[in-house]
């Protein structure tokens, strides 16, 4: 049965982050079923339209009132997602959020829904610890009142601040467009090229870990005569400030290794997965809560060095295709490179990827509302 969803969250299309990726691609998944679908955001860029609708689904954003790090305070939205939840059927909230929260004290408990994405941290400073603190309150609040909690894994949700809630958790995978990539037709490490091609694709941010990774390049040097790391993403127009000139130290000492390639198109990176050896994800912070980019370079043959974090280390665990490194440990990111630089890695389990099919995921979502 169709039903009317409003969709909470602080940014949307055409900020880009896992997040957003995972709401867009929900929605709009959900409008494909006949649901009817309106997103509730902030107008994070002066420039976006207050109102429009892309492939089907309504987007309304409401006025930021100021910035906080990484975060928005939008009080609008609060007034906007009461007024609106009167006339949708449910009510979903993508955290981490902070005073639309305060919303689920007006909104019937039948009607909530909340996605956990990740923890939320605002960085250093008392008034950012402050509001820090408030907002771990409100989502407390907002998840004691939701009816079901939507978690990309277990793995993670259980090593959060809202482990308690974890009787209400449901994991489903975030939707990918599969057919955009080419699974392995062979288990087989792929062919030793001239030059062992390393690669990175996310936003250029602290929680990525990026300083470990370069950091971990004299250890390379010691078994890799001829290698290089290639980056790729968006290290200008991010959300919280971008590290990419803290990084720039590593640019100037190792010009012949690392390469920033700038934000891609969707045909551009699955070429980048292609073409690499090796992905790395070499995360230290609960920001990152899975890493989706994992997922995407295996379905392209290509195999992954991910952290050993809740999480982040489920794409590896449970297809076998890579290793995984101690986080914030440059010297054990180098060894696990360097193993699958010498002995490759295989996929074992390739039925792993069919959980990630957006029609596989929508039904997951649709049995959810359904409850």
């Amino acid at each position: 049965m169709a039903k009317k969803i409003l969709i909470v969250l602080y940014y949307y299309y055409p900020y880009i982050s896992g997040l957003t990726i995972v709401a867009q691609r929900v929605a709009e998944g959900l409008a494909t079923k006949g649901h009817s679908v309106t997103v509730l955001t902030t107008r994070h860029d002066r420039n976006l339209a207050a109102e429009e609708i892309k492939n089907g689904v309504k987007i309304i954003r409401e006025k930021v009132l100021f910035t906080l790090g990484k975060g928005v305070v939008a009080p609008s939205l609060l007034w906007r997602a009461i007024a609106l939840s009167r006339v949708h059927d449910i009510v979903k909230f993508h955290l981490p959020i902070a005073e639309p929260a305060l919303a689920a004290l007006f909104i019937p408990k039948s009607k909530i829904v909340t996605q956990y994405h990740c923890d939320l941290n605002l960085g250093a400073g008392i008034i950012k610890k402050i509001v820090e603190k408030l907002s771990f309150a409100l989502m407390k609040l907002l998840l004691w009142r939701s009816k079901r909690v939507i978690v990309i894994t277990k793995d993670y949700f259980a090593s959060s601040h809202f482990k308690a809630y974890t009787k209400k958790a449901v994991a489903i995978y975030p939707p990918m467009e599969v057919a955009r990539f080419t699974l392995p037709k062979e288990q087989a490490p792929k062919v030793q090229a001239a030059c062992f091609t390393i690669g990175f694709v996310g936003r250029v941010v602290a929680e990525k870990g990026l300083e470990y990774l370069f950091s971990a390049i004299p250890y390379l040097e010691a078994t890799i005569k001829n290698f290089k790391i290639l980056i790729a993403g968006d290290y200008e127009n991010v959300a919280g400030g971008s590290v990419y000139e803290h990084l720039k130290i590593f640019v100037d000492r190792y010009p012949h290794r690392i390469f920033f390639q700038g934000k891609l198109s969707d045909k551009e990176l699955v070429q980048f997965y292609q073409e690499i050896q090796l992905l790395v994800l070499p995360s230290i912070d609960p920001l990152e809560a899975f890493g989706l980019v994992q997922v995407e370079a295996m379905l392209c043959g290509t195999p992954v060095v991910a952290s050993d974090r809740p999480g982040v280390r489920d794409p590896v665990l449970k297809t076998g295709f890579g290793l995984l490194a101690k986080s914030k440990d440059a010297k054990d990111l180098a060894l696990q490179i360097t193993t699958i630089y010498r002995e490759g890695a295989f996929l074992k389990n390739g039925d792993y990827f069919k959980e990630f099919a957006i029609d596989r995921v929508i039904q997951r979502y649709e049995e959810v509302f359904d409850v």
